[in-house]
C-alpha cells in the first residue's frame, strides 16, 4: 500500500444508434481509502467527435459541495473533441465552478475517444479503404499526422494510408 494511489479506467463500446459510448473511472486513495470516485459517462459522434451526451456521478468525495462540479459537464453537450479539447476542458471543467480531478477524468475521456473512435472503424469497416480513409480524414481533423514519430510525413503508415485511399 502506497501513500497515495490514483487509477483511471476507461471502457469504449458502441451504443444502440451507433455512436461511440465511453465509461471513465477516477479513483484517489489516499493511505487505504478512498478519497475521490468518480464516474462519467459520455456518447461521442464516430466522425467528428461531437459530444452528444456527458453525465458524471461521484459515489465518494472528500465534501459534499464536490458533487456540484458535476453541472459543469453540460457545457461539454455538443463540443468536439479535437484540438484545444483539453483547454476547454480546463476552463470549464478545472473552473472554480468545477473540479480539479473531474477535469483530469473528462480530459483523459478525450484521448480515449480518439483511440476508441479509430477501434470502432475498424471493428465496422474491417481494415478496409472505407476504414483507413475515415481514420485518414480523423488523422487530419486532429492534427495527429505529423504528432509522432509513427505518424510522421513519409513513414510506413502514412505511406499506407495513402496507397490504401489510391492519394
Amino acid at each position: 500500500m502506497g501513500i497515495f494511489r490514483r487509477c483511471m479506467e476507461f471502457e469504449v463500446d458502441e451504443d444502440e444508434e451507433g455512436r461511440v459510448y465511453l465509461v471513465g473511472t477516477l479513483l484517489d486513495t489516499r493511505l487505504g481509502q478512498t478519497v475521490h470516485h468518480m464516474v462519467i459517462r459520455a456518447t461521442v459522434d464516430l466522425v467528428d467527435g461531437r459530444i452528444h451526451s456527458l453525465k458524471g456521478e461521484m459515489p465518494h468525495v472528500p465534501h459534499p459541495d464536490c458533487r456540484h462540479a458535476l453541472s459543469t459537464l453540460e457545457r461539454l453537450v455538443g463540443e468536439e473533441i479535437k484540438p484545444g479539447f483539453t483547454q476547454l476542458v480546463r476552463d470549464v471543467v478545472g473552473s472554480p465552478d468545477g473540479c480539479t480531478h473531474l477535469a483530469v477524468l473528462v480530459t483523459n475521456l478525450g484521448h480515449v475517444s480518439v483511440q476508441g473512435r479509430g477501434a470502432l472503424l475498424v471493428h465496422r469497416f474491417g481494415g478496409g479503404e472505407e476504414a483507413v480513409r475515415l481514420m485518414r480524414d480523423q488523422a487530419l481533423r486532429l492534427g495527429i499526422m505529423g504528432s509522432c514519430y509513427t505518424w510522421r510525413d513519409g513513414g510506413p503508415l502514412m505511406m499506407q494510408m495513402r496507397e490504401e485511399t489510391g492519394e
